[in-house]
């Protein structure tokens, strides 16, 4: 009988949490929809993604407790539900609660990202993460952002991030697309094919 290696293993495992993630999404959105406040859709994602970010990613000590099978369950909600008390609406303590008492808390990153993807999916948007080496202007992010609009047929969402070693262009991802411009990338390629030529020069000597 054919066994899993350790790597399919954490492949699998990753898939599977990725599903129970997006099921956890799904069924966000489907509350917020059926709450009769339109804007509780984008108000509960905005929550989410505040939680995550200023939380979970800001505190790793706070994510790592919450997640530790030492501590209880219940202790766990109780602190979350006490904490959160007066700083967020029923439905992102709901989450919270279900998550807690499924001992599913590990899952909010994920989550946050796919209820992400399902709303950028609602209102045509596309989300592009842009490394730039110098920041750009108001202007160039209007025509990139006019440019992208007619490639990909959505309202693209730019995130910016700068990052000097680039030297000049630069890198976008759409998805799992990469769109390298950076003159750092063309200089790492020409660098490349001079030595390549170099070595063949000497061979054929």
């Amino acid at each position: 009988m054919a066994t899993l290696s350790t790597h399919e293993t954490v492949l699998q495992a990753g898939s599977i949490r990725a599903r129970i993630a997006k099921v956890y999404s799904e069924a966000l959105l489907a509350a917020a929809l059926q709450s009769g406040d339109a804007g509780n859709v984008d108000r509960v994602g905005d929550e989410l993604s505040g939680f995550v970010r200023d939380v979970w990613k800001a505190n790793p000590e706070v994510a790592q407790a919450l997640t530790s099978p030492a501590i209880g369950k219940k202790a766990k909600n109780a602190a979350l539900q006490s904490a959160l008390a007066n700083h967020s609406s029923e439905l992102f303590r709901g989450l919270i609660a279900a998550l807690s008492h499924n001992g599913r808390l590990g899952l909010l990153p994920g989550i946050d990202a796919t209820y992400r993807q399902i709303l950028d999916a609602r209102a045509g948007r596309v989300q592009v993460h842009v490394t730039t080496a110098v920041e750009p202007t108001e202007a160039q992010r209007s025509a990139l952002t006019a440019t992208l609009s007619q490639m990909l047929a959505r309202q693209p969402v730019l995130n910016i991030k700068v990052d000097p070693e680039l030297l000049g262009g630069m890198v976008m991802q759409i998805g799992d697309r990469v769109i390298d411009t950076s003159v750092r990338t063309r200089l790492e390629t020409l660098s490349t094919q001079l030595l390549d030529k170099g070595s063949s020069y000497v061979t054929n000597v």
